[in-house]
């Protein structure tokens, strides 16, 4: 009982910290939902205009070209896609080739998709467009935040991954980022189908809410980055 009501405190100071945050910034449009349809008949113009140095899985090509249009900065960056055997629905790294010998213009992100091999993992195939642009949106915020790291930098970021508090900061941070970004309602779609929708099991559940930002925590950030910020007096 004790450690829950810790957490719930720490939570509320994290909640209340990314709000401030959020409060003053400019406001950015947070689109409920996202039409597949639009983009699908855009295809041919979103992969011309957004190709350029990525390597994409063709199962997911328009949502990846559809959540790079909201990351004009990643338009030279080379971004390669692959399905991978991992412990989560997907991630993002540099290679390490590309952080020891490469500037940061010209460093190699590797993002690895989980297949659905029915196991306990949520998987991107499962998901409806919204969601799946959301957790993308949320994967290049963590090359955005890498390509403005130096090499120590990012080392530094990935040392905040063994343990569960950097981590969930971390994530936290992420996620903000992503709110910022106009992709508020498409993270909160995926977590909530993660949370209520997907098949994965209670464990991997917990793992999650140990880590981000659970539905609920996630629709109180969006709402509150789509009020009108104060002004100034």
């Amino acid at each position: 009982m004790l450690k829950a009501s810790v957490r719930n405190s720490a939570l509320f100071l994290l909640i209340f910290a990314r709000i401030s945050t959020s409060c003053v910034n400019a406001q950015v449009e947070q689109v409920r939902t996202l039409d597949s349809l639009d983009f699908v008949a855009r295809l041919d113009e979103l992969r011309e205009e957004f190709s350029y140095r990525k390597v994409v899985l063709s199962e997911f090509e328009m949502a990846i070209y559809a959540t790079l249009s909201f990351y004009p900065e990643l338009d030279s960056t080379r971004i390669v896609f692959k399905q991978a055997k991992i412990k989560t629905s997907l991630n993002a790294r540099p290679t390490m080739g590309s952080m020891l010998f490469r500037k940061r213009e010209n460093r190699k992100y590797v993002i690895r998709i989980k297949p659905n091999t029915g196991d306990s993992v949520a998987t991107l195939d499962q998901a409806g467009f919204n969601a799946v642009v959301g957790v993308l949106g949320h994967e290049f915020n963590h090359i955005v935040d890498y390509s403005q790291r130096g090499f120590f930098g990012i080392i530094k970021r990935l040392l905040s991954y063994t343990n569960k508090k950097g981590k969930r900061k971390y994530e936290a941070e992420i996620d903000q980022m992503t709110i910022d970004r106009g992709l508020g309602w498409q993270v909160y779609d995926w977590e909530d189908f993660v949370f209520n929708k997907s098949k994965a099991t209670e464990k991997y559940k917990e793992y999650k809410r140990s880590v981000y930002y659970t539905p609920e925590e996630l629709l109180i950030l969006v709402e509150e980055s789509m009020k009108p910020s104060p002004v100034e007096k």
